[in-house]
């Protein structure tokens, strides 16, 4: 019996660090409610864990954000609604003043000026209407039209076997070009311009799959036009019987359209002048006149320049040379402080004409709008495109309608049919974009549900195992005390011996 190591003592004290470091995290866990309370407790529970919380938290974000869309949503829809109900009761006065029993001096210019009214109201709606500072029915959330029609017309014997016209849709300033070889047919983007070669097997018909394929499957795609490209064809097309070598042979770089909407803005002395409608070489001007006699207001050119008529010594507001832009269908707006009388905004101009010069506007490519967050990660089926048309009265084509005599009312009737459509397409769109964010919300719900009781199933303790456990080390704890005390004892008989 030796007394200088107590064994013993030794083993039981060190079985009762390891009880009472087991009833420790018992108790942690226990007042926790988690079984993982640090990365030693579970290494590879807790990665799995946080990835899984990661995904909850962006799902829960985007359920959020898909709500917000659903109040802009049914924000600018409530606006069409308005703009709805006035274009039918100028779709009902039209009617009326287009009969003849009604006078124009009288009976005609009554119906007029409701006319005029509501399309300053629909004006308003357009420029006011706003979801947390973002304008909704000015034009802004637009999109540009992307897309040209290029004809390929080569003979029977070098190229294509029949006329066909081509669909080239693609973000402002990108090209295709379609042209044929001996190899394989292949497509690959160089720059901006999407190079398409055909194989020239003689009397090999290719459809509108086969383009569709060749699209899609396009090597060094630039990021900012996946997803947004398309080539169409107006039918199947057959080769001709002569191999043709080179690139550019069948359509030769058929550029996409400038966008419709402007960014553009020049500024003389304080009057800014800003194009609504707009391509990449826009070069417009908007002119003012103060000549006594001539018709106060503003006309529109074909060239889409524009002329404006002011009284020289009238004082005039921003918001009223707009609506007389508005009213004669001019896509310019311009804007100053204050008011300023028809000389001074004449003379603000360049030159003695008074001239507004816009140049070098750039456009909204095709795309435009806001893109919604819908979803946990950046792809592009967790995004949604949101676009809405402008509502000006101008952009509607009813600018211009006069319903005072009987030949402007039946032609109004018409431009206000064509408005009605517009505004109700623009509806369902919105319609259809909330009905899917509803859905959108259901689903994330439904898979925030499951991955959090996933998540839970790895994190949380099981209160009723964990308990158990805590009463088997606690038992044992003392065990362990009464057992060390029992050691420390034992050197004391060694006097036994010695007596």
């Amino acid at each position: 019996m030796r007394i200088q190591h107590n064994i013993m003592a030794l083993n039981s004290s060190r079985q009762l660090g390891v009880n009472n470091s087991a009833v420790a995290k018992s108790l942690e866990k226990l007042s926790s409610g988690y079984r993982i309370n640090r990365a030693g407790d579970d290494a590879a529970g807790l990665a799995i864990s946080e990835k899984m919380r990661a995904q909850i938290k962006g799902l829960t974000a985007a359920s959020d954000n898909s709500q917000d869309a659903i109040s802009l949503v049914q924000t600018a829809e409530g606006g069409l609604q308005e703009v709805h109900s006035m274009l039918n009761r100028m779709q009902e006065l039209a009617t009326k003043s287009s009969n003849g029993t009604y006078t124009d001096d009288v009976d005609r210019k009554a119906l007029q000026d409701e006319v005029d009214a509501l399309k300053d109201e629909i004006n308003r709606i357009a420029d006011s209407t706003n979801f947390n500072g973002i304008k909704l029915l000015d034009g802004s959330m637009g999109v540009g039209t992307a897309g040209k029609v290029g004809n390929g017309t080569v003979a029977a014997t070098t190229g294509i076997t029949a006329a066909t016209s081509f669909t080239f849709k693609a973000p402002e300033g990108y090209s295709v070009q379609i042209g044929a070889g001996t190899g394989a047919s292949s497509a690959k983007w160089d720059g901006k311009t999407l190079q398409i070669t055909l194989q020239n097997t003689a009397g090999k018909t290719y459809t509108q799959s086969d383009l569709d394929a060749l699209v899609k499957n396009a090597s060094g795609v630039p990021a900012e036009v996946a997803g947004k490209v398309s080539l169409t064809a107006d039918k199947s097309f057959t080769m001709g019987s002569a191999v043709v070598a080179g690139t550019d042979n069948i359509l030769s770089n058929t550029v996409s359209e400038a966008a419709t909407k402007a960014a553009y803005t020049t500024a003389t002395n304080g009057v800014v002048v800003t194009a609504t409608k707009a391509g990449a070489s826009y070069a417009q001007k908007l002119t003012v006149d103060t000549v006594a006699g001539d018709a106060l207001g503003a006309t529109a050119n074909a060239d889409g320049s524009a002329k404006l008529n002011l009284k020289a010594t009238d004082s005039y507001s921003a918001s009223q040379i707009n609506q007389m832009l508005a009213n004669a269908g001019v896509n310019m707006q311009v804007s100053f402080d204050g008011e300023k009388t028809g000389a001074q905004i004449k003379a603000n101009g360049a030159g003695t004409a008074g001239e507004y010069a816009l140049v070098g506007g750039t456009g909204l490519a095709e795309g435009g709008g806001l893109k919604l967050q819908i979803g946990d990660t950046n792809d592009n089926w967790n995004q949604l495109d949101l676009s809405i048309s402008d509502m000006h009265v101008s952009s509607l084509g009813i600018g211009d309608i006069d319903i005072s005599n009987r030949e402007g009312a039946s032609a109004a009737i018409s431009k206000i049919t064509q408005a009605i459509n517009q505004v109700s397409t623009s509806r369902g769109k919105l319609g259809a974009i909330q009905n899917r964010l509803e859905h959108t919300i259901n689903n994330l719900g439904v898979t925030t549900e499951n991955i959090t009781a996933a998540e839970s199933r790895i994190r949380d303790v099981d209160m009723a195992k964990e308990m158990m456990e805590f009463t088997k080390n606690s038992v044992l704890m003392q065990s362990a005390q009464a057992m060390l005390a029992q050691a420390n004892q034992q050197p004391q008989s060694i006097l036994q011996l010695l007596q």
